[in-house]
């Protein structure tokens, strides 16, 4: 695992602070008694919160009486210009949970590389079962501010099952804490879960199963399918993360090689050597480019 100490803290460092921390807990929340498996959620955050009110288990039948359930909300048809993932429109995911999303996919590549299991996937699963973690409303290190808990044990921004949660306790931010509530924990064991025993889901019936595993219904497979689609499209559209801009190195300044008809017979020549150590000046002086500006990849931790 030292591969997440290596690149998992550079993409939580770059992320984390350049997203804005979570907003408030609802005061709406319920007064009734908190479940068991509730209160163990509440140890283990790294914000102090309330635990969220218990939440009823939806279905794709009264999803589409609820317009605010994401199961009812479908993408574009065609993502084109202005569609980033980054930013604002109808595919934006939150930059700290975007980077949860590839950093599993990353991880999970070199776990399970035979599951191939794209980011994409886990951002369409991210975004019915919890808008992607409540729309960015974690703290710097990703753990939801309000913990999400349903009455039959489903935790966290993934929504995993106890029993997956048990099976596969991940550290995704590399923080030394395994928090189902956190979005880099719950995404890497997800994909965990989705990839154990050798399962592949790199075609359409290794998606199938995916997707069964949080929803069974025919509705739920159609809709991750449809948002993993358009998170893959609008990525190859409008990148995420910015690209690199092109430098231009230096050339180096070329160094003449004497040749034999310049070279003066040795009798003839009453130049006096210079000493060991030092430059004769005469001699052309091979030039060090400068390396180029180190490009900013995140914007907003440089200013601009």
């Amino acid at each position: 695992m030292r591969w997440q100490t290596t690149l998992v803290v550079p993409l939580l460092a770059a992320a984390g602070f350049a997203a804005t921390a979570s907003a408030p807990a609802p005061s709406g929340a319920s007064a009734d008694p908190v479940p068991a498996q509730t209160a163990a959620v509440r140890e283990v955050g790294i914000l102090p919160a309330e635990p969220a009110a218990p939440q009823a288990m939806r279905s794709p039948s009264a999803a589409t009486e609820d317009p605010a359930d994401p199961l009812s909300q479908a993408p574009p048809a065609m993502p084109g210009d202005g569609f980033a993932i980054l930013g604002d429109g109808p595919l934006a995911i939150p930059e700290l949970v975007f980077y949860a999303y590839r950093a599993a996919e990353m991880q999970l590549a070199i776990n399970s590389p035979e599951c191939g299991l794209p980011w994409h996937l886990l951002a369409a699963i991210g975004r019915l079962e919890s808008n992607h973690a409540d729309n960015g409303h974690t703290d710097v290190l990703g753990t939801l501010t309000t913990p999400r808990t349903t009455p039959d044990g489903r935790v966290g921004p993934m929504q995993l099952p106890a029993g997956a949660w048990e099976r596969f306790p991940s550290d995704g931010n590399v923080d030394g804490v395994t928090d189902p509530q956190n979005v880099f924990d719950a995404t890497l064991a997800a994909g965990a879960w989705a990839c154990a025993d050798g399962a592949s889901a790199r075609d359409e019936a290794g998606e199938a199963r995916v997707a069964a595993m949080f929803d069974s219904s025919p509705e739920y497979l159609a809709n991750v399918r449809t948002w993993s689609a358009a998170y893959k499209k609008g990525a190859e559209v409008a990148p995420a993360v910015p690209a690199v801009p092109p430098t231009t190195v230096p050339t180096p300044a070329a160094v003449p090689i004497p040749t034999a008809d310049a070279a003066a017979p040795a009798e003839q020549n009453t130049t006096e050597e210079p000493a060991s150590g030092d430059i004769d000046p005469e001699l052309p002086m091979m030039t060090i480019p400068e390396l180029p500006d180190i490009p900013c990849l995140v914007p907003t931790l440089c200013g601009q």
